[in-house]
Formats: structure tokens, sequence, C-alpha cells
């Protein structure tokens, strides 16, 4: 079902011209092209699913009046939300690998560039796992507000359904970052 605002009219105060509505946002602005050179393309009715949770997870989280700013300038979204962007990642993954809870090690191997060895994927594991362990906190807090870091996770995932797939995208984005200042493949990449 599309709303108004998803078809771009709000009805037109007398005497006005009809007013654009903020756009959702869309598939094409959620799915990430690395993960699609890694895993393949996401086929349309999943790129709708992922558009259409990630709008709701907007909807759950921020005030009305943030979103229509979101809505209204998508590019402010990294800036007001970036953890909508992880839960994308998180959910497209998923749509791809019938992995509900990959390994990072087995992460770094899946979206690395050939060539990276077992060892060195798992010593860069621990690396990312311990960024995930620190920083994973914060995003909770983000999303679910004050304390939510130390709530038990059940309660979390309760009030957020769709939290897994978050915190499964906001790994993939760890692993992703720490490839992406690796030194070119070939070498030994960890000490």
């Amino acid at each position: 079902m599309t709303s108004a605002a998803g078809r771009g009219n709000a009805p037109a105060s007398p005497g006005r011209a009809p007013r654009r509505l903020a756009e959702p946002l869309r598939a094409s602005e959620l799915i990430d092209g690395s993960l699609v050179a890694a895993l393949g393309p996401v086929d349309a009715a999943t790129g709708e699913a992922i558009a259409g949770i990630c709008n709701d997870a907007l909807r759950d989280v921020l005030s009305p009046a943030v979103i229509g700013a979101v809505l209204a300038d998508h590019r402010l979204l990294p800036m007001v939300a970036p953890w909508v962007l992880d839960l994308a990642r998180g959910r497209q993954f998923r749509g791809r690998e019938l992995t509900p809870e990959p390994a990072t090690a087995d992460l770094i191997t899946r979206l690395g560039a050939p060539g990276i060895s077992a060892a060195d994927a798992r010593r860069l594991a621990e690396t990312a796992d311990l960024a995930a362990v620190l920083i994973l906190g914060r995003v909770l807090e983000q999303v679910l507000g004050p304390g939510a870091g130390t709530r038990d996770p059940r309660a979390n995932e309760a009030a957020a359904p769709w939290l897994p797939g978050l915190k499964l995208g906001f790994r993939i984005y760890l692993v992703q970052e720490a490839l992406r200042l690796l030194p070119r493949w070939g070498t030994d990449i960890c000490p």
C-alpha cells in the first residue's frame, strides 16, 4: 500500500497548488554496491523489502519532524540515522546468504578480495569483533535511547524486531572498513 507521501502528492489547501511530500527511502539509495559486487545483485522484491524495513525503522525511532527533514533531503540520512544503512546492509546480506549470523572471519573471507588467507581473516576478525563490542552500545543507544546498551538484548529486540539485521549490518560495515584500510593483497596483511 502506498501512502500519499509515497506517491509524492499531498492534498492541496483551497487556493493553493498541491505540495510535494518527501519521498520515502528507495532501495537504490540503501543497497550497498560493494555487497552487490561480493554477493550478487538484489532482486526487486528483496530491494523493496529492504526499503520497507528501513522506512519503518526510521518511523519507529525518529520524530516526525526529523523524519520529514531526512526524507525531504536524503543526503541527511548518514548524519541523522547512519544505522539505517547498517540495517540495509544486514538485510541485503540475509537476502543473499542463508547463514543468519556468520562469523566475522567468514564475512572477511566472503567480502574480501581473493587472496586473503584464513589466518589473516581470523586475525582481522579479532580486531573487527573488538571494535563491534566497543561501539555497539553507542549504536544501540542512538537507535533505542539511553541505557539500551545495558538492557537485556531480548528487551531490545522486542522493541525493535529488526535489530538483528542492524547488528549484522554494523559488523559488515566494520569488516568493509577494515578491508578498505588494508594494504594491497599478496603480502602478509596482519603482523
